[in-house]
């Protein structure tokens, strides 16, 4: 418990190491669009395409692609020849542009995980080339064997807070995360016996405020008297602090929202055909969006492709089959409404600019903005975010993600309004809580050893006195 709250501060300043995609694509470069693409032939399976992603690795043009049985493949761009795994030249040429000019990145090893991948990188990415960047902040890029993206990126400064930070506080390290139930159990557990004492030394501190009585009150002296006044103080705090924590595991399904694979599919209608991609792409190649993409990717709505090219910035653009930028509109966005809704009635639906209560950004959590919100006049009140750029949904909220959002986010981080957790007094409150906090919890784990030490030194004691009687 003390090692949570002193990790928890750490937390608010130094998130856990994470490579943003806008970060991932600053690093890529423009594509070549030369003898692209081809993508169909004897080694590549003529079957509906169900998403792609097509850039740039180190030269070579590589397309990314999900069928509709979502089996996944690689393949060169130019050729159409598969792409079964990459080489150690061109995880160089991935990592270079994270380089200082005139600095190769050094490759320090191949592997299936370690201390700082066992979030980042999704099975499918592994084994990773680890590489040293050889700059002063000490930074190390990981780069996915199978699919030549960079997956995780650090520095040692980072590395350091995160062994005070993420790694002590949420249990997390390696050799117990990379083994996902038993982490999560332990966690569900020892965050349950948290919450056991927490309950008791409230009931009993509560208990002891009763007046009267031959001890008077408080009954306390030296340190218990401490423990016991700061845990009246912030021992609620406690509570729901490690309550909360306990929620963000969602224990047992205890919030299982209903995630909307039915609503997703609706919308993407038929899936696209090889050849139609081939086309499109072909004529994007040739259209001003073309110059500046260092990323393009597909997006079906109602059987119609659409290729959502982003370039360095971040920013992106929506064109049609022919490559003509193709904005989505309000046509569309009342497709969008009809297919969620279907039977239900629709309670609101406008487009955001700023982030509400439920679509907001977090660390490096971010939330993509402008957004379409609609509300659904259900029981649940469920609310669907779709992104105004692609028109897939972007988020799902349902009565458990909104129980979830306040019993967990808004508990354990204080985060309850877009004012307040952008504010100076937000970080004041939480130094202050958790400075209270750890030092109830510090009081109550000293008390403890010192309990059992001396209930050790009497047992000793009388096992001398026994065996003296004996002899």
């Amino acid at each position: 418990m003390v090692i949570w709250c002193l990790s928890g501060i750490v937390m608010m300043y130094v998130p856990y190491p994470q490579l943003t995609e806008l970060s991932r694509r600053q690093h890529l470069a423009p594509m070549d669009w030369r003898l692209c693409c081809t993508f169909r032939g004897p080694a590549v399976p003529d079957v509906p395409i169900d998403k792609v992603q097509l850039e740039m690795l180190g030269t070579t043009r590589v397309l990314r692609w999900r069928n509709a049985a979502h089996q996944m493949q690689m393949i060169d761009a130019a050729t159409g020849v598969p792409v079964s795994g990459i080489s150690e030249a061109q995880a160089v040429s991935v990592a270079q542009p994270y380089s200082q000019p005139g600095v190769r990145p050094r490759l320090l090893g191949r592997i299936d995980h370690d201390q700082w991948t066992v979030q980042g990188a999704g099975g499918a990415d592994r084994p990773l080339y680890h590489f040293s960047l050889g700059d002063s902040a000490g930074t190390e890029l990981y780069v996915s064997s199978v699919t030549g993206k960079a997956v995780q990126i650090t520095a040692s400064r980072e590395r350091l807070w995160n062994w005070l930070g993420t790694v002590p506080h949420w249990i997390y390290f390696s050799a117990l995360r990379q083994h996902p139930a038993l982490w999560s159990a332990v966690v569900v557990w020892t965050s349950a016996v948290g919450c056991f004492l927490t309950i008791t030394g409230l009931y009993i501190g509560v208990r002891q405020c009763r007046p009267g009585g031959d001890a008077g009150w408080p009954p306390y002296r030296g340190i218990q008297y401490w423990h016991h006044i700061l845990g009246l103080i912030f021992g609620l705090f406690v509570l729901t602090w490690v309550a909360s924590g306990l929620i963000s595991m969602n224990p047992w399904g205890f919030l299982d929202g209903e995630p909307p694979f039915a609503e997703s599919s609706r919308l993407r209608g038929s899936p696209t055909l090889p050849a139609e991609l081939e086309a499109s792409l072909a004529a994007f190649a040739k259209s001003p969006e073309g110059r500046a993409a260092v990323s393009i990717e597909s997006a079906s709505l109602d059987g119609q492709l659409f290729l959502i090219a982003a370039d360095r910035t971040g920013a992106r653009v929506r064109t049609d089959a022919r490559g003509y930028r193709d904005a989505l509109g309000a046509p569309e966005f009342d497709y969008i409404s009809t297919q969620i809704a279907r039977e239900r009635a629709v309670l609101s639906r406008q487009l955001l600019t700023v982030e509400d209560r439920y679509y907001f950004s977090h660390h490096r959590e971010y939330a993509a903005l402008p957004v379409y919100r609609i509300i659904l006049n259900d029981a649940d009140r469920t609310r669907y975010y779709i992104d105004a750029i692609t028109g897939e949904i972007s988020a799902r909220i349902d009565r458990d993600a909104r129980w979830y959002r306040w019993l967990h986010q808004a508990l354990h981080r204080l985060d309850f309004s877009a004012a307040f957790r952008a504010s100076v007094a937000r970080d004041l409150v939480m130094l202050t809580l958790l400075v209270g906090m750890t030092a109830v919890c510090g009081m109550g784990a000293y008390l403890g050893f010192r309990r059992v030490l001396r209930a050790s030194g009497a047992l000793d004691a009388r096992q001398r006195l026994i065996s003296r009687l004996v002899k």
